[in-house]
């Protein structure tokens, strides 16, 4: 396993130096070190490029130069993937409620215990592993749902093609109206699919050849009762001009959206007893 990766932001040259040669001495890698933000800044961007992007950067709150240790971790945040350790001489309030919008890895008060050090980064290497995980594992996920919801989308498109090109007429009857139709079974009766739609299952029946409509309503309630009997029958309907139509239909019990319904298709056979 590598060693864990650690830059080093602290104006104190002294602390720096004695910083490194102890991290170096529990077997850390230093791969560098800075007094201010906007040298840290280009360091970690150089070594990102390079496939070197420390793993930790333990970051001296107070800095020379326009930026803060505060601000310039706000910065490698916003750019790299490394876990920010803040180092202070001081434990004030205000200091403590600006650097928790960066969500930090950890504290270290100065002067600084190694021991206690070690274990810190120990914890934050670790945690910014685990996130880096679950932020892969996330677009994994959300690659593999995008994928799913497109072939949803290329299924349902040709559900549709197949639905409006079909020769037959496709219902969903609930609660005696209709709740689907398809654009043939709209020609097939002679009206506007919307007009269709808002048929009442008496309107359907009045279509009806009269000779016919007596047993369908037999049927039709034999099938909501959930009694057994042919499904197939040849009924005649009148369209909206008055044309006689032939027509063979197939009515079976579904569940829809968690209710009981009625799919029923409609075959214009007119043509066929016509010669």
């Amino acid at each position: 396993m590598n060693p864990i990766s650690i830059y080093i932001v602290e104006d104190e040259l002294l602390i720096s130096a004695s910083l490194k040669s102890q991290l170096q001495q529990f077997g850390y890698e230093v791969s560098g070190s800075s007094i201010r933000g906007e040298s840290c800044l280009e360091d970690i961007a150089e070594l990102s490029r390079q496939g070197k992007e420390p793993e930790i950067v333990l970051m001296d709150i107070h800095l020379r130069g326009e930026m803060d240790g505060i601000e310039t971790a706000k910065q490698i945040n916003d750019k790299f993937n490394c876990a920010i350790i803040f180092l202070t001489g001081q434990s004030s309030k205000e200091i403590y409620e600006r650097s928790f919008k960066i969500k930090p890895f950890g504290y270290l008060l100065k002067p600084i215990d190694m021991e206690q050090t070690k274990m810190t980064i120990e914890i934050a290497s670790y945690q910014r592993n685990l996130e880096i995980e679950n932020t892969l594992y996330q677009k994994d996920l959300e690659a593999l749902l995008e994928k799913r919801s497109q072939e949803n989308k290329e299924l349902i498109a040709m559900y549709q093609t197949i639905v409006d090109n079909s020769v037959m007429g496709l219902t969903i009857m609930q609660d005696e109206k209709f709740v689907f139709a398809n654009n043939r079974t709209a020609e097939i009766f002679g009206y506007p699919l919307e007009e269709f739609l808002s048929f009442s299952i008496s309107d359907i029946v009045n279509l009806m050849h009269p000779a016919d409509r007596a047993n369908v309503i037999f049927q039709t309630q034999l099938q909501l009762s959930g009694a057994e009997f042919p499904h197939n029958k040849r009924i005649r309907i009148f369209t909206s001009d008055h044309q006689l139509k032939y027509v063979e239909t197939h009515v079976k019990s579904v569940m829809f959206k968690g209710k009981p319904a009625l799919h029923q298709t409609f075959l214009d056979i007119t043509d066929f007893n016509l010669t």
